[in-house]
């Protein structure tokens, strides 16, 4: 059966499993709560750091089931992002079978073989080297409220991170905004997650040990810098703070504490 298809690989599994981080526990709570599991079109499978999500019937255009892959792909992200865990993810379509046997689920497909070939290529210079949510270009049309920009021949990265995006179309990139704009409206109501994403990734492409991890942080970090460079021109300067979109906003989440700078000057 032909399907669309959420493949998402979480990053650093392996590492955290070897160092029996609490992170396990609550990687799978978060997954047990995704809004997705409630939704009647769709069907998930978890198996060990991976989450597959496709649609278990064809009642619905391309458009629908796109459109709703992509808003758990960024409930997701938000989550994981609360105990700094990230994820590279991926939107196809293809065939992909399950079925549900006596005493066991069996799944496979075209679909599947080629979201974890894609997630797993060994060539570098076919590689998508950063990380987040990529949908094929092809169903890239079904992408209507996120910004989105071309990554490698097949794929688009698509910018999670909607309430800055936002922000910087609303105001032409200038700093500082009207407070209002952050204080009386819903449109930009994740805007301190977002900032706290932008602080972390920040700290870990500087300070990380490994240098094939600071360079997949620093890869998404250019691609936000790419698109929107009048607030990373002043951001860069001044650090992804809160009171720089304006002296009189402190946000809902300490600006001065990041996860990930606590587990890098933090003795194991």
């Amino acid at each position: 059966m032909e399907r669309d298809f959420l493949y998402i690989d979480i990053l650093g599994f392996s590492n955290m499993v070897k160092e029996h981080s609490p992170k396990i526990p609550q990687i799978f709570d978060i997954f047990n709560g995704l809004s997705v599991h409630d939704h009647y079109a769709f069907q998930t499978i978890v198996f060990s750091d991976t989450i597959i999500v496709y649609n278990g019937n064809n009642d619905m255009s391309n458009h629908y089931y796109v459109t709703y892959l992509i808003e758990f792909a960024q409930q997701l992200f938000y989550r994981l992002l609360s105990i700094g865990v990230y994820y590279r993810g991926f939107i196809t379509y293809g065939d992909f079978e399950f079925h549900k046997l006596t005493n066991i689920h069996a799944y496979w497909g075209n679909a599947l073989l080629e979201a974890y070939e894609d997630d797993n290529k060994k060539d570098e210079n076919n590689r998508i080297k950063g990380f987040g949510l990529f949908v094929r270009r092809d169903l890239s049309d079904d992408i209507i409220i996120l910004d989105k920009m071309p990554v490698g021949e097949k794929y688009n990265f698509v910018f999670l991170c909607q309430s800055y995006m936002n922000l910087y179309k609303k105001v032409n990139g200038l700093l500082p905004v009207d407070i209002n704009l952050l204080t009386e409206t819903d449109e930009f109501d994740r805007i301190d997650e977002d900032l706290a994403f932008f602080r972390k990734i920040a700290f870990i492409k500087e300070n990380h040990p490994c240098e094939n991890i600071k360079e997949k942080y620093q890869t998404v970090y250019n691609w936000y810098k790419e698109k929107t460079p009048k607030f990373f021109e002043i951001f860069e300067k001044q650090g992804f703070l809160p009171f720089i979109l304006n002296p009189s906003y402190y946000g809902s989440i300490n600006p001065f504490e990041t996860i990930a700078e606590h587990e890098l000057t933090t003795d194991k």
